[in-house]
This record gives C-alpha cells, structure tokens and sequence, in this order.
C-alpha cells in the first residue's frame, strides 16, 4: 500500500519497522497461547498466576503482582477465580498472620505443569534459527528500551 504523499505529515523514525516487528511478534505469541491455553480451559492471564505459582510455591500476592506486572486489584481478582476453581489455595505466613501464601492444589499443579508446557514449546519454536548470542543480543536490546520506556513519565 502506498504511503500518502500529504507533506504535512511527520516523517516517521527509522525504528519504526522495528517497532511494528515487535509488535506484531508480541500480538502473533499472544494469539498462539491464547488458543493452545484454551484448549486448557485457561485464560493467558490465569497461566501467568498458575506457572508463577509452580516456579515459585507461596508468594504472596504483592509479589505475584510484581512477577505479572500487573495491579493488585487484578491479582486480586485473579486468585479469588482461581481459589473457587479449586486450583489455588491461600494460607496464612508462619511468621505474620497479615501475609497470606498462596499455594497451587494437586489440581492446580497439575494443570500449571501442563500450563508451563506448552509456555515452553512456544517459546522454543520462537527462538528456532536463533543462537545464544542472537538472543543475548536481543535480550540487552530489549532491556535498554524497557529502561528508556519506565523512565518515560
């Protein structure tokens, strides 16, 4: 498709082509979970919570939230759904009553190691044709634009 020719336009920045790469390569990871998470009766949001809670066995919730990047009235509501699924449990820390832990059931670990699966193929199908250093590379890339982006206000 032509682009306009109307002069008043900005030009756009030579990253742009990078940027839409990005972009779409988020979008085209996004839709594939999507689809092969369902298949699990999951929700990508719902595996986020389940695989975090296998890596790592009784966060709390602030915690959960800073591995999702996401609000606390989102985890929130996140845990509550799958407590009354039956996937998660909360209990309460041995050292303060005010914190609660979260811990997957037997259910719920299974369906998070099946949730982590497919996590995996996808993410090594992405990396196919890339070496160590490709990824390294684009690992620091990544990094440095995420650091310019939290800086932005």
């Amino acid at each position: 498709m032509p682009r306009s020719q109307d002069p008043s336009l900005p030009e756009l920045p030579a990253l742009q082509p990078t940027w839409l790469a990005v972009v779409r390569a988020y979008h085209l990871c996004d839709q594939v979970l999507t689809r092969r998470l369902a298949d699990l009766g999951l929700k990508t949001s719902e595996h986020e919570v389940l695989v975090n809670l296998l890596l790592y066995p009784g966060s709390t919730q602030q915690q959960l939230g800073a591995h999702l990047f996401a609000a606390k009235s989102v985890v929130s509501s996140l845990v509550t759904k799958l407590e009354a699924r039956g996937l998660l449990e909360r209990a309460a820390d041995a050292n303060d009553a005010r914190i609660w832990r979260l811990h997957l059931t037997r259910t719920g670990h299974q369906l998070a190691r099946r949730a982590l699966a497919v996590q995996i193929e996808v993410v090594t199908a992405m990396g196919e044709g890339s070496n160590a250093a490709d990824n390294a590379r684009l690992v620091a890339t990544l990094d440095r634009v995420s650091a310019i982006l939290q800086a932005m206000p």
